[in-house]
């Protein structure tokens, strides 16, 4: 029988929420990404910090423990890396993107690094990122049916270039393009305007903007000192290349017989730190280049089917024009 082909994504910070507690010990089989969870908790015991395996089964999720930058992170990352195993057995992965940290996840999914190298990069990555004052804030620019705002994504672009020509303390950006959905990052500074002068949304359940907890200024120039420690601590991390297409934060495509390992390795640690991370061109381009029956976004939880989804109905693929058809279709799969 053959196996639905698929682009993958890889999720990012905020993936592993109270639901999702004990799903590492859940998912997590012989192989590979267990000799690399134990290398992270014998690591871990080493330091005398808890180990990732007890954090994952703790009878109660503590957001101070499990939203931690660094427990979240690596939470995150064998979370998805179990779940990649999974899902290869159902699904032809025709290519792999990731959405900012699930960027790190991408290239050892994609074959790019090991399952241990992969736990590296994630590790140092977040103990780099935790240093940087700053947050995330996330807000949308679509409607009910998941239906772009135009005009309100402009109001957004007006409101982020008035505040950051205030001067350096009040520095913001745009961090992620997340579909219809936009990650904006500052000073705390620029953050607390930003809170108090977006226009207030509500799509279903879900009021917006919020700030996001435990998340620093990703994408964007104030991460400039992490990006300089990065690519010194991580400049023999062995990148090679990747076994199936790798999707990268501008939408490129870097394939298994042409890719660069030590381009792959200057994006990882210049780019993908301070410049803002399209995920929405990540997905354009899964459409576009590469026309997979599904479009499948990898757990913990589903937080990347609201984006993807948008990207659909802004695409209009498949003849999907709001989030009724797109169910229908069953375009987005959350395995």
């Amino acid at each position: 029988m053959t196996r639905p082909t698929a682009v993958l994504f890889c999720p990012g910070r905020g993936a592993y929420a109270r639901d999702e507690l004990g799903f590492i010990g859940r998912t997590v089989q012989a192989g590979p990404v267990r000799d690399a969870l134990a290398a992270c908790d014998a690591a871990r015991r080493t330091q005398g910090r808890p180990t990732l395996t007890e954090i994952d089964a703790a009878e109660k999720f503590r957001p101070g423990l499990h939203l931690d930058g660094e427990n979240a992170a690596e939470l995150i990352y064998f979370s998805t890396m179990a779940h990649v195993e999974a899902l290869r057995q159902e699904y032809d992965i025709l290519a792999v993107a990731g959405n900012s940290l699930g960027w790190y996840t991408a290239l050892p999914a994609s074959g790019a690094l090991d399952a241990i190298q992969g736990w590296k990069l994630v590790a140092t990555m977040a103990s780099l990122q935790k240093q940087v004052a700053g947050g995330q804030i996330l807000m949308t620019a679509v409607d009910d049916a998941w239906r772009p705002d135009l005009k309100l994504r402009h109001e957004i672009r007006e409101l982020v270039m008035a505040i950051d020509e205030r001067g350096d303390e009040w520095t913001c950006d745009y961090s992620i393009h997340l579909g219809g959905h936009i990650v904006l990052a500052g000073t705390d500074l620029a953050i607390s305007e930003l809170l108090e002068k977006l226009p207030k949304r509500k799509v279903g359940a879900r009021e917006f903007p919020f700030r996001l907890a435990g998340h620093g200024p990703f994408h964007t120039a104030l991460c400039n000192a992490t990006s300089d420690a990065a690519a010194s601590r991580l400049a023999d991390l062995p990148v090679r290349e990747p076994h199936c297409h790798l999707i990268d934060g501008f939408g490129n495509v870097h394939s298994p017989w042409s890719a660069d390992p030590r381009a792959l390795l200057y994006y990882t640690t210049h780019e993908q730190v301070v410049e803002t991370f399209d995920f929405t061109a990540c997905v354009r381009t899964a459409m576009r280049e590469f026309q997979p029956d599904v479009l499948l976004c990898a757990g913990p939880g589903s937080s990347l089917r609201a984006p993807v989804g948008h990207c659909v109905v802004a695409e209009g693929w498949r003849g999907v024009e709001d989030k009724d058809s797109l169910f229908a279709a069953e375009l987005v799969v959350t395995g």
